[in-house]
């Protein structure tokens, strides 16, 4: 039986919104992941048979297949083809998880997969126009922005304001100590950008984590979405620019290239969730990904999942039963951010380096998806 292994995981830093990538184009940020695993791995990147990348909106300079416009933009031949996914906040571990299967499959033995999100040239939502469907509204009546899906699930789940504030201190800490001691660099790519000045500069740290946060300075915080809400700008996923890639193989393309992978995947799973909730398919995903794979809780070592608002992260370790010492160790989407199509590739990297960190074997990756889904990864250190 084939397997899909993960020779390679690589990221840019994540830039807050506005902020320092303001004057790189989308499809440019997205070479810079390309073009690392082509130089870490000494690849000749004409041998990758497809590459699979995730993009929530696909819009303006993220439209026209910005994953064909990136491989040429790298460099790599024309030969190699691209296509770019959505699957909103879970295309880029979506796209890993076709690639994965196309490997599993036969299909391809080299693959490249990932995701991009300029959360500041290509706005949330400036992808949607027009009426809403008359069907969709006559067989779901009730549907909510995330917003205010998070704030039900606050509800009927009887999470309070503390502890989503709680929640959301911890996020920043573990941030602020694992950029303390380097724990990202492994996978890092530093990306350069122009500043107001003019001058050339580069971002090699994702600059969005608040170290100076209090739980007191949380709570002070309006929220967002409801006058007597839970959900602020501090305990929900920072808006960032970013893009990840990483690089998949069969075991005989691995022993042909002379490289060692290093993880690989065990299960991935997807399934769809109640659709007013919309952030509740962390859960049911990770159960069936860990059926897959006949894992249990237990044999999980590292969770990452998906800080989109703390609510999410919260109920999914209190439905799964896991311990929140092993889930998000190194900080989530509330201190280090969120770019949407990007999130799923980067956090299976940032897994995978703490696997390797730490000397553990297997990690679960999960998400929530817009309109009520929820998707996962298991993977495996090698």
């Amino acid at each position: 039986m084939k397997e899909a292994y993960i020779i390679d995981a690589v990221r840019t830093p994540r830039a807050k919104r506005k902020g320092k990538f303001s004057s790189v184009h989308p499809v440019d940020l997205m070479t810079y992941p390309l073009k690392a695993l082509a130089e870490r791995n000494s690849l000749d990147p004409g041998q990758v048979e497809d590459v699979i990348l995730g993009c929530v909106t696909q819009t303006g300079e993220q439209g026209w297949c910005v994953a064909r416009s990136a491989v040429l933009a790298a460099g790599w031949p024309i030969t190699v083809p691209a296509t770019t996914i959505n699957r909103l906040c879970g295309s880029g571990q979506q796209a890993t998880n076709f690639a994965a299967s196309t490997v599993l499959g036969g299909t391809y033995d080299l693959v490249v997969s990932g995701g991009l999100e300029h959360m500041t040239r290509c706005a949330m939502f400036s992808d949607i126009g027009g009426e809403e469907s008359p069907m969709l509204n006559e067989q779901h009546p009730d549907l909510v922005q995330q917003g205010e899906s998070a704030e039900i699930l606050t509800e009927t789940f009887k999470l309070s304001r503390a502890q989503l504030d709680e929640f959301a201190y911890t996020s920043q800490m573990r941030a602020k100590e694992a950029q303390d001691d380097n724990r990202f660099s492994k996978s890092l790519v530093p990306v350069s950008y122009t500043d107001e000045d003019g001058n050339t500069q580069t971002l090699d740290r994702d600059d969005n984590p608040r170290p100076s946060t209090t739980v007191e300075k949380l709570g002070e915080l309006k929220t967002v979405f409801r006058d007597n809400g839970a959900i602020t700008a501090g305990n929900a996923s920072a808006i960032v620019d970013g893009a990840a890639a990483l690089l998949l193989g069969s075991e005989e393309k691995c022993s042909e290239l002379g490289v060692s992978p290093r993880a690989r995947i065990v299960s991935t799973a997807v399934v769809g969730s109640e659709p007013r909730i919309m952030l509740t398919g962390p859960a049911p995903a990770s159960e069936l990904a860990l059926k897959k794979a006949g894992l249990s809780v237990s044999d999980i070592n590292l969770w990452e999942i998906n800080e989109a608002f703390a609510p999410v992260t919260l109920v999914a370790i209190q439905e799964l039963g896991l311990d929140p010492d092993k889930v998000n160790v190194n900080g989530g989407a509330i201190a280090l951010g969120h770019p949407l199509g990007a999130t799923g590739a980067i956090l299976l990297g940032t897994a995978l380096d703490e696997l390797e960190r730490r000397g553990d074997r297997y990690a679960a990756i999960t998400m929530c998806i817009g309109l009520g889904m929820g998707i996962a990864t298991i993977i495996e250190r090698i």
